[in-house]
C-alpha cells in the first residue's frame, strides 16, 4: 500500500516518484528509471522490465504504474535503445555483451541481490538466455516472459514442425517462417536504417497497427526522433543473431518461469514455446486473445500476473 503522511492534520497519500540515472557497462551507459532500489526499500521484491525491439523502458509504463507503490521497479533502455548508448559495432550487440548490462543493472536496483525479471520481445529472447546461463541465472529469483521464446528453442521448435512429416505442423511451420520475413530483412546493410530514418512516422505506425497497440495508446505518440533512437542502432541484434556468436545452449533453468503466450501474435506462433518446460524446474504458461504487444493490449491482467507470480515466489 501506499505510505501516508499527515498535512494539516489531514491524512496524505504520498505517491511514488519515479527517478533515473545510468548504470555504466564499462564504456557502455545504461539509462534506468525506478522508484527504489533494494537498498533504499530493502523489505519488498525488486522487478526489472526488460523491453524488446523497437522500444525503450516506456513500453512497460502501465506496469511500473500498477506496482510502484508495492514493489521496487525498475525499466532500462537496452543498449542501442532510448538514452542508453549505441555501439556501433554489430558485436557490441551479442547477447553475452548483453548478458553484461543486465547484471551491471540488476546489482545497482536489487543492491546485489537476485530481482524478478520481466520480459518482452527481444528482451525475452535475451532474458531467457540469461536466466539458462548457469553464470548469470543466479540474479534471477523468477522470469516472467512474453512476446518470445528462447531463440534456440524456437528455432528447434519450428525445425521439428517441419520435419515431422505432419501436414498441418508442416503448414505451422511454414506460417512462421513468414512470419519472420523481417529477421531477414534486417540482414541488409544501410537498408534497414534508411528506412527508419527516413520514413519513420509511416513505419512506426504501421508497426504499432500490426503488433495490435490500441489506437489511443501513447506508445503511439514517439516523435521521429524517439523513434530513431529506438530502431537503428539495435538491428545489429538481428544481425548478431544469424552472423555472430551463436546463442548458448540451454539446459537447465533454475528460477520459477511463467510465460504469458499471446495468441495472435504477428511475429511469434505459440508452438514455439513447446520445448521450454522440459529444462524448467518450475514452468507456468497462460494463452491470451492478444497481438504482440499484450503489455499494452492487457495492461491490467500483464500486472496482475506478475504481481501474484512474485508475491508467490517472495
Amino acid at each position: 500500500m501506499a505510505a501516508t503522511q499527515l498535512e494539516n492534520g489531514v491524512k496524505k497519500e504520498k505517491t511514488e516518484v519515479f527517478k533515473e540515472t545510468f548504470v555504466h557497462n564499462g564504456d557502455v551507459s545504461l539509462y534506468v528509471k525506478y522508484n527504489h532500489t533494494a537498498k533504499e526499500r530493502p523489505n519488498r521484491p525488486t522487478v526489472l522490465f526488460v523491453h524488446g525491439y523497437p522500444d525503450d523502458h516506456r513500453v512497460w509504463s502501465y506496469q511500473m504504474e500498477s506496482l510502484k507503490e508495492d514493489y521496487n521497479v525498475a525499466a532500462l533502455d537496452l543498449r542501442g535503445s532510448g538514452k542508453s548508448d549505441k555501439p556501433k559495432k554489430q558485436r557490441a550487440y551479442n547477447v553475452r555483451r548483453i548478458f553484461e548490462d543486465l547484471e551491471a543493472v540488476i546489482r545497482f536496483v536489487g543492491n546485489d541481490k537476485p530481482v524478478h525479471l520481466v520480459a518482452h520481445d527481444w528482451g525475452s529472447l535475451i532474458s531467457w538466455a540469461f536466466v539458462a546461463d548457469e553464470e548469470k541465472s543466479v540474479w534471477a529469483k523468477s522470469y516472467t516472459a512474453m512476446g518470445g521464446p528462447h531463440p534456440v528453442l524456437g528455432r528447434r521448435s519450428a525445425f521439428q514442425m517441419a520435419l515431422s512429416g505432419n501436414p498441418l505442423s508442416l503448414y505451422k511451420a511454414l506460417s512462421q517462417l513468414k512470419r519472420s520475413w523481417y529477421i531477414l530483412y534486417f540482414q541488409i546493410p544501410f537498408l534497414p536504417e534508411w528506412i527508419w530514418r527516413t520514413f519513420s512516422k509511416f513505419f512506426w505506425k504501421y508497426t504499432m497497427n500490426t503488433g495490435g497497440v490500441p489506437k489511443n495508446d501513447t506508445l503511439r505518440n514517439k516523435s521521429k526522433e524517439e523513434i530513431v533512437a529506438t530502431t537503428v542502432s539495435n538491428v545489429n541484434l538481428y544481425r548478431e543473431l544469424l552472423r555472430g556468436e551463436k546463442y548458448p545452449e540451454p539446459k537447465h533453468i533454475k528460477a520459477p518461469v511463467q510465460v504469458l503466450i499471446p495468441l495472435k501474435d504477428f511475429a511469434i506462433r505459440p508452438e514455439l514455446y513447446r520445448l521450454h518446460e522440459r529444462i524448467c524446474d518450475s514452468y507456468k504458461e497462460y494463452t491470451y486473445d492478444s497481438n504482440h504487444w499484450i503489455q499494452r493490449t492487457m495492461p491490467d491482467m500483464v500486472s496482475e500476473k506478475i504481481r501474484e507470480f512474485v508475491w508467490e515466489i517472495g
